[in-house]
């Protein structure tokens, strides 16, 4: 009888809630956040600023951050903390310079049983500005529920009035602003191209990198399409408009994308501008993938790390390509896997591992080769014996300082391009490694032995 596998206390692979909420207002470039924790939760702001996003402003050299702390310490926690709250809360929001303030607890301060919700009302009414309870959940959710939080507390609590909006008047909720360089920029006007061209107007995304008083935007929508990272808002913002609501997967990777139009198109009763959008678009991207799809592609194994929304995309984006998804690692919470397809039990796949799990579970996978190519997040941390690409949150080595998106079919053409040029670059340099072709050894950049 073979021994049991010892329990895994090693810290878990995908970020915790607070990273998500730090997300979120990440992605609402004037929102001010305060933390009614230690000291220690402004350390979590590098893992956006100066490695995910180049372009982060949580921070300032001006010391005037927007991620706020009360210091809290143990010997604080005996008393009422309400009013220590409300003063450093209402300092932030009475500031010239600021618009809105979120407010959020660690553990450690939520136990102590602040009634947050009274706490921000009474300071909204003094200054006359958005302040938002984002409830604490630390101990129990992970990164995507941070994100998701922090847009369910603000579908919940902003003002916002029903209007008799146009069904085409939509607005996008749920999508993963995770920075705010060139990939996500590219990526919503690869969205709005789309739903231009089927005849409906864009007037919101939640969230994607606007200025807090440009969310009541939503109120002018008619329907809302819902995107993975967002379901809970969805419903919230379409219950009090009185909005239409769509509920969708993720256009990402050729043939989500295309399921993607279809979908609207049928929704909207416009199938026929679907199948134009879609036509014009594979005649724009199919040719430019001929000829690699042969001598790169096919055949292709590939493995997957990352959060479980782009999972279906990227596995059919890559039967289209020719290549399949053979192992895949989900690093957030098994909660998060309800939208998968029943067939990703095919797959070698690993959920919520912890890091010494993760480790020899890929450890064992890329050492006899199973797969050509790791896709997903945080790669540079692995140390890749094969081909990689860096894709998700976070992507610390990998930036777009310029407009490439990854979804849509613009989005599909440039991942496969990505993708192809991985695989060349690491044929490269096992060839260099193996040695120059007359059989020398040389080193690279040195000339070749006569």
């Amino acid at each position: 009888m073979s021994e049991p596998e010892p329990t895994d206390f090693t810290q878990p692979v995908g970020a915790r809630f607070m990273t998500g909420v730090f997300l979120a207002v990440n992605a609402i470039r004037d929102l001010y956040l305060l933390v009614e924790g230690p000291d220690c939760t402004h350390i979590k702001t590098q893992f956006l600023q100066g490695n995910h996003d180049w372009l982060s402003t949580l921070t300032s050299v001006s010391g005037f951050h927007r991620i706020a702390n009360t210091a809290l310490h143990p010997d604080q926690m005996s008393g009422s903390r309400e009013s220590a709250v409300r003063d450093r809360l209402q300092k932030i929001a009475s500031h010239p310079t600021v618009p809105a303030v979120a407010l959020t607890s660690m553990p450690m301060a939520f136990v102590t049983g602040a009634d947050y919700e009274r706490v921000t009302a009474e300071v909204a009414e003094a200054t006359g500005k958005p302040i938002i309870h984002v409830p604490g959940r630390s101990l129990s959710r992970d990164w995507l529920d941070g994100y998701a939080e922090v847009q369910s507390a603000l579908a919940g609590q902003l003002e916002l009035r029903q209007s008799e909006a146009q069904p085409e008047n939509v607005a996008i909720v749920g999508y993963l602003f995770d920075r705010n360089e060139g990939d996500h920029t590219a990526n919503l006007q690869e969205l709005r191209t789309i739903l231009s061209g089927l005849g409906l107007n864009l007037v919101s995304v939640w969230l994607g990198g606007q200025h807090s008083n440009e969310l009541a935007a939503v109120e002018t929508a008619g329907t809302i399409i819902s995107l993975p990272y967002g379901r809970r808002a969805a419903r919230t913002l379409a219950r009090r408009l009185g909005a239409r609501l769509i509920e969708t997967s993720l256009p990402f990777g050729l043939p989500a994308t295309e399921a993607w139009v279809r979908q609207l198109g049928a929704e909207f009763g416009r199938p026929e501008q679907a199948e134009v959008i879609i036509d014009r678009e594979l005649a724009r991207v199919i040719p430019k993938l001929e000829w690699i799809i042969p001598f790169v592609f096919q055949n292709l194994r590939v493995g997957y790390v990352g959060d479980p929304h782009l999972l279906p995309g990227l596995r059919s984006y890559l039967g289209v390509l020719g290549a399949s998804l053979d192992m895949a690692v989900i690093t957030n919470h098994s909660r998060h896997t309800c939208e998968l397809p029943a067939d990703v039990a095919e797959l070698d796949l690993l959920v919520e591992p912890r890091i010494s799990t993760l480790g020899k579970f890929l450890g064992d996978r890329l050492g006899r080769q199973s797969v050509d190519l790791l896709v997903g997040s945080d790669l540079g941390n692995l140390n890749c014996p094969v081909a990689s690409y860096e894709l998700g949150f976070p992507s610390p080595t990998r930036h777009a300082l310029f407009d490439r998106p990854f979804l849509g079919f613009g989005g599909a053409l440039a991942l496969a391009d990505s993708l192809a040029n991985a695989m060349t670059a690491r044929a490269l340099q096992e060839a260099t490694r193996a040695g120059s072709p007359d059989g020398s050894n040389s080193e690279p950049g040195s000339p070749h032995q006569s």
